[in-house]
């Protein structure tokens, strides 16, 4: 009796995963579009695997969006999915989950994208600085307060010019490294290549205040325009840098 029971209560279980995962993805998506300020359009395949032409929100809109859904993660208390998002240079690809109390954790972020297309995201219909963007992070763990738990990985800056000027001023090639402090998050510049050298970081604490402290000089070979562009943000010390210091509240 308690063999069949057991076969039983597997076999309702199989069922019941059977349906869902092949629940249409359109029918899913009108469920979420209920229960949160989203809009999706194109939507195909099914709840577990399926794809969408766009996913707009108060915020923008991002454009064919790719799942697979995890099931095992459910059993976890936790919905995760493997995310794919095109771009104007490829698209990012990234492992996302999010629990039961509010925690978003994104995992394995890949990808790169021009930094004008990621600005339109933004809703800016033009940019001064013109770049390619790469990213690699490791792990990022935040609530819907955007307060982080974790924050680990790499964002490179590739290609750049300063696009005010005709032709524009070539900048280089820049990476900053994110990460944890003791009272929120770090951005630390790692690296910079190339005619403008970098140095410094931009730290945001819980309440959102920010700290932007940099210096910034023309190396050898520079374009001619570069060094007056940077007169223009003060005078050099005397090692040559210009330095920023700048706090605020976002």
């Amino acid at each position: 009796m308690m063999r069949a029971l057991r076969y039983g209560l597997i076999g309702l279980i199989t069922f019941i995963i059977g349906l869902v995962a092949f629940l249409p993805a359109r029918v899913a998506a009108g469920w979420a579009e209920q229960m949160g300020p989203i809009a999706m359009g194109g939507v195909t395949g099914t709840l577990f695997d399926g794809r969408a032409s766009y996913i707009s929100g108060p915020d923008g809109a991002i454009e064919n969006v790719a799942w697979t859904l995890k099931p095992a993660s459910l059993l976890l208390g936790r919905i995760s999915a493997r995310l794919n998002i095109d771009s104007d240079l490829g698209g990012f690809d990234a492992d996302v989950s999010r629990s039961l109390f509010g925690q978003t954790t994104i995992e394995n972020v890949t990808g790169s994208a021009s930094a004008s297309w990621l600005a339109k995201l933004g809703g800016y219909t033009f940019l001064p600085l013109s770049g390619d963007v790469r990213v690699n992070i490791a792990e990022a763990v935040f609530d819907d307060e955007l307060h982080f738990d974790a924050l680990a990985g790499q964002i490179s800056l590739v290609n750049t010019r300063w696009q005010l000027f005709n032709p524009p001023v070539p900048l280089g090639r820049f990476t900053a490294a994110l990460g944890r402090s003791d009272d929120g998050l770090r951005v630390t510049l790692v690296e910079s290549e190339g005619p403008l050298a970098i140095d410094g970081g931009l730290s945001l604490d819980e309440t959102k205040r920010y700290l932007l402290d940099v210096r910034l000089r023309a190396r050898a070979g520079a374009d001619e325009r570069l060094p007056q562009m940077l007169e223009q943000l003060g005078r050099a010390n005397a090692d040559g840098w210009h330095p920023i210091r700048e706090q605020g509240r976002l």
